[in-house]
């Protein structure tokens, strides 16, 4: 690609549950047994939160609507679990907002949407993309994670692992950033969609939304 795709948001929820993961001494997450990794660099510092957990509405088949050639269509968060253990999967707006306005992503993308689950000790958010014909490739995909985990791991002490490993069937590549936060990507060849998540809490809210994907 002659540009790097940026995949909205990817921090925007983190300072909110980084704060209320400190206030119950709950540390990050481990790293999955099948992947080996050694933080490196500082553990993540992060700024107090300017606004309350996030309100969106549950999850709903909502119409697409476009934005900047991509069209938002939250009914691809219908792969995606609808709750964990009772915390919903909603929408986010904001992520899709400014996604949409990035020419690479709009070229690359054609549908997508956005998602976050949180409670005062886990978090996961991600985007569900449907990709333009033609589009996926090895090249393609080990550039979308590299920009992917760059912009999560931003505000987590930088990258500090990559591995690969297979969950529920599925090939999925596992970022460990230094500061504790695990990032997770998928593609469903089927859908042409990849699903980018990213992941803090003991709970382990990322792989438990990538091992519950739905075809």
């Amino acid at each position: 690609m002659s540009q790097p795709i940026r995949i909205g948001r990817p921090v925007s929820v983190l300072v909110i549950l980084a704060l209320a993961v400190a206030a119950c001494g709950t540390t990050g997450p481990s790293t999955p047994p099948t992947i080996a990794a050694t933080p490196v660099g500082p553990a993540v510092t992060l700024p107090p939160p300017e606004t309350s957990a996030p309100s969106s509405p549950a999850v709903t088949a909502a119409p697409p609507s476009s934005g900047d050639g991509v069209v938002r269509d939250d009914s691809l968060l219908a792969i995606l679990p609808s709750d964990i253990d009772g915390a919903p999967v909603t929408v986010e707006d904001e992520s899709f907002a400014e996604a949409a306005a990035d020419p690479a992503f709009a070229t690359n993308v054609d549908r997508a949407a956005f998602a976050v689950v949180t409670t005062p000790t886990d978090l996961a958010s991600g985007v569900v993309a449907k990709l333009r014909e033609g589009v996926f490739g090895d090249g393609f995909f080990a550039d979308w994670r590299e920009t992917y985990n760059e912009g999560a791991c931003a505000q987590a002490g930088g990258v500090a692992t990559n591995a690969e490993t297979t969950l529920d069937g599925r090939t999925v590549y596992v970022t460990t950033c230094a500061g504790g936060m695990l990032v997770y990507h998928t593609y469903l060849e089927e859908q042409g969609v990849i699903v980018s998540l990213f992941s803090l809490g003991e709970g382990r809210y990322g792989e438990r939304l990538i091992r519950g994907l739905r075809p």
